[in-house]
């Protein structure tokens, strides 16, 4: 899901208590696909305890907002997110 701020139109995929870029408290939830294109990615083999050895942070453009997402498959052309935030291939 996409949230935008009713007041300067600032899109987000994370839920925020204000928007970052005018301050304003009220947002639209847009529905729509959980599907975008892959604009660049970056394969992490040191990794935080706790995650995965290896796995690749994705920039994904979701309908005009851009948005970063976890990847376990090598990333490539349209991606999808589930709602726990991993994105794989299509």
């Amino acid at each position: 899901m996409i949230y935008r701020c009713k007041n300067c139109d600032y899109k987000t995929w994370i839920k925020r208590a204000r928007c970052p870029k005018c301050g304003a408290i009220e947002f639209d939830e847009i529905q729509g696909d959980n599907k975008g294109y892959l604009l660049i990615s970056w394969k992490l083999r040191v990794t935080p305890d706790g995650f995965e050895d290896a796995y690749w942070l994705c920039l994904i453009n979701i309908n005009g907002t851009k948005v970063f997402c976890r990847s376990l498959k090598e990333p490539k052309g349209v991606m999808i997110i589930k709602d726990n935030g991993i994105c794989e291939p299509m």
